[in-house]
């Protein structure tokens, strides 16, 4: 399986990209260091293949999540669920309830269904480049 990984241009976001993304990091260097955003993309893409949600619920559910750091602020959440609704990997509409305003309910997209996968990979090597650092310092005891 061949991955390729993303800079995000000149907005600073890292992350994983499609094949024809412009600006192309190595994998291992993703592995070794990580988004920098938090991981908000693999979780709101989590959550969002769980069932259909908007953004309320969203950031509501994201600090649930066992990641490292600050969960992440609501202008964070919904700036990266705009991005990803650009990006193409969800979707969303506008759906109106009985009672109150009408919400914007996020769908994953297939390609948002790919990139999680990719996510999954990375952070299973991430892990075991963890594991066998921890393995060479438990020796060194």
């Amino acid at each position: 399986m061949s991955r390729s990984y993303s800079s995000g241009g000149s907005n600073g976001r890292e992350g994983i990209a499609s094949a024809d993304s412009s600006s192309l990091l190595d994998a291992e260097r993703f592995v070794r260091e990580g988004p920098q955003k938090r991981f908000i993309e693999p979780r709101l893409l989590f959550l969002i293949k769980k069932g259909p949600s908007y953004g309320y619920v969203l950031q509501e559910r994201i600090g649930q999540l066992p990641f490292p750091g600050p969960v992440p602020d609501s202008a964070a959440v919904y700036r990266a669920l705009r991005d990803l609704e650009k990006r193409g990997l969800v979707r969303s509409q506008w759906e109106s309830g009985e009672a109150g305003p009408a919400k914007r309910v996020y769908y994953i997209t297939e390609a948002g269904e790919e990139r999680l996968e990719l996510w999954v990979t990375a952070l299973k090597e991430r892990i075991g480049m963890l594991r066998r650092f921890i393995a060479m310092c438990e020796k060194i005891k």
